[in-house]
């Protein structure tokens, strides 16, 4: 995908939050992103391409550790939900086992984890980081399309003895 197209999708994207992961291993909102802050990063600047260059491996590795944070966090996230899900699973067998009257299906069982009230809300949290791990993919992914560019644009001329950057 072309510089210029990430762009065009990250000046377009919803504002989200880097959560960070505590250490109970909770996770709670750290930074709010919004695109117009990271997409003045991501655009090519001929102005001051020199910095940008010396920038760009920093901005990866920054932008990299980000997305491992929130893919972390959304693994936290589906894991609390399998725990929460399960535990609630063993509940009603227990009980279905204790009235011999009633035998519930594997269906049955599933339908009435759904509609548990902490169903909704361990879903939303589970979606909340996939969509963090989304969008920092998506950023991330800009970056290294802004390294791809430099790499087509820029390079090193000798004039002088002393190698400068050229586009």
């Amino acid at each position: 995908m072309s510089l210029d197209t990430i762009v065009a999708r990250l000046q377009n994207m919803h504002p989200f939050n880097i959560y960070q992961v505590t250490a109970a291993g909770d996770a709670e909102p750290w930074w709010e992103v919004t695109g117009a802050e990271v997409v003045p990063q991501v655009v090519l600047n001929e102005n001051d391409i020199t910095e940008q260059v010396q920038a760009i491996s920093a901005q990866i590795m920054h932008w990299g550790r980000l997305c491992s944070q929130c893919k972390r966090v959304w693994e936290i996230e589906e894991r609390k939900y399998r725990i929460w899900r399960d535990s609630y699973s063993l509940e009603l067998l227990r009980a279905g086992e204790e009235d011999k009257t009633k035998k519930m299906t594997e269906k049955v069982r599933d339908m009435t984890v759904r509609q548990h009230p902490e169903y909704t809300a361990h879903y939303i949290k589970t979606e909340r980081a996939e969509e963090a791990y989304n969008a920092a993919s998506a950023i991330l992914d800009g970056f290294r399309a802004k390294k791809d560019a430099i790499k087509a644009a820029v390079y090193r001329s000798n004039e002088s003895g002393a190698a400068i950057l050229k586009v």
